[in-house]
């Protein structure tokens, strides 16, 4: 299995939530945007999970997606398109003959065909499958709840509007003379981008 910490920043009616993760390197390229969108070149990611464990937007979860699927989805989105480069490339080695290209004209158009064709057909399984939601995290427990109610000292993220201690907060801005403390690097940057929206 493999799990992951987040932090729920939204819940949705319907049985699901969005989480802030930590993004692992090996998800740098990932193109799962069916469940998760990166923050462009951050460290962090948002990921779409489902909801079991009844957790609420402030609290910290743990989220777990079966290495099973891990290792499909893997395959799926790398072995296909390879697949379909290399059936390509031998196939353009196999029928330069009788095309009227070069062998490695041939070998190039033919290799670039079956990647293309790798890559349809790795969408399409990524979709019948996230459809049965074979490729969906799934949030199994809550780690840490959030604070309920803010206390004198606490702090209201002006954003998504969390409760945050200032002194535990992992961003800060300071705007027209006053402090305002982030639940997360994210929440600051979208502040810093357009204050007066959020105030």
């Amino acid at each position: 299995m493999a799990q992951e910490k987040g932090l729920v920043t939204s819940i949705t009616e319907d049985g699901w939530a969005r989480v802030v993760t930590d993004r692992r390197d090996a998800c740098g390229d990932c193109r799962a945007s069916h469940c998760c969108a990166s923050f462009g070149s951050s460290s962090e990611m948002v990921i779409k999970a489902l909801n079991r464990a009844g957790a609420g937007a402030g609290d910290l979860v743990s989220i777990t997606l079966s290495s099973g699927t891990v290792i499909k989805g893997a395959a799926i989105l790398y072995l296909i398109p390879v697949a379909g480069l290399m059936s390509g490339a031998i196939m353009g080695a196999g029928l330069s003959e009788r095309l009227p290209f070069s062998e490695t004209g041939a070998v190039t158009l033919l290799s670039f065909g079956g990647l293309i064709l790798g890559f349809i057909i790795t969408a399409l399984i990524s979709r019948r499958m996230s459809a049965r939601g074979r490729l969906t995290p799934v949030i199994t427990r809550i780690i840490k709840p959030a604070l309920k109610a803010p206390e004198a000292s606490m702090a209201i993220d002006p954003v998504c509007k969390m409760v945050v201690d200032p002194a535990e907060a992992p961003a800060s801005f300071m705007y027209q003379d006053k402090n305002y403390y982030f639940c997360h690097r994210n929440c600051r940057e979208s502040f810093m981008k357009d204050p007066e929206s959020y105030l």
